[in-house]
């Protein structure tokens, strides 16, 4: 497994960032959350739901089905776990199996699928930015730049029922996957990020050459930072 994951609390505490990385039964599956900044317990909140997401995972659940497992099963402890109640997460999952790569994510974490050179697959997100991405007023990578960015529509922990953005594809030698929070993806653009990994010798390399980036712009003071890449290397 070429693989690398990275977390920094930066100028936030505590660090609200949670990810996981692992392998099982042939499967490359994983997990990114950011809880939500402000709100308490976002910590503890963004570890249980990730946790939560993975055990589905494992359990056999699809990516879409682990996070909406993941926001039921939260939302009952909320009932009962008072500090919980007004807490929630961004969610990113990714299960890659047999050459096929799914993912579904639900708030403002992201994930790319760089393959042959180019941005191939994006996840959507849950915010006013990103739906004027969509109605063409800008392009994806100024979804960052646009004043009160912040704000999403809905995360886990927040409501009943969520709806996952999903997506699957073919996952091919030398593509690479990067899952990461806000507090990353809004300081590396998405060109730089591709031109890393064409660039990078492995996953490690890859997320280095992008971190030197963002601490290269001051961004190591901002919000909590995490990153997951995956590489798949030929053979």
């Amino acid at each position: 497994m070429d693989f690398y994951s990275y977390t920094n609390k930066c100028g936030h505490e505590p660090n609200c960032d949670y990810h996981q990385f692992i392998e099982h039964n042939d499967q490359i599956l994983m997990v990114v959350c950011d809880g939500l900044n402000g709100l308490p317990s976002g910590d503890e909140a963004s570890k249980i739901i990730g946790d939560l997401a993975i055990a589905a995972l494992i359990e056999g659940e699809t990516p879409a089905q682990a996070c909406i497992t993941a926001n039921k099963k939260f939302r009952e402890m909320q009932f009962d776990q008072v500090a919980l109640r007004r807490a929630g997460a961004t969610i990113c999952v990714v299960r890659i199996k047999d050459g096929i790569c799914s993912w579904a994510n639900v708030g403002d974490s992201h994930i790319y699928h760089f393959s042959e050179g180019k941005l191939a697959h994006h996840s959507h997100d849950d915010t006013m930015a990103y739906q004027m991405f969509e109605r063409g007023e800008c392009d994806y990578e100024a979804i960052r730049e646009i004043e009160n960015r912040t704000g999403m529509n809905i995360c886990v922990g927040q409501k009943d029922e969520i709806v996952p953005h999903v997506e699957e594809f073919s996952f091919n030698d030398q593509d690479g996957i990067l899952v990461c929070t806000d507090g990353f993806w809004e300081n590396v653009y998405e060109t730089e990020m591709m031109i890393d990994m064409i660039k990078s010798v492995n996953a490690k390399d890859w997320a280095r050459k992008m971190l030197l980036r963002a601490s290269q712009r001051g961004r190591l003071k901002g919000d909590n930072m995490t990153l997951i890449t995956y590489k798949r290397m030929a053979g």
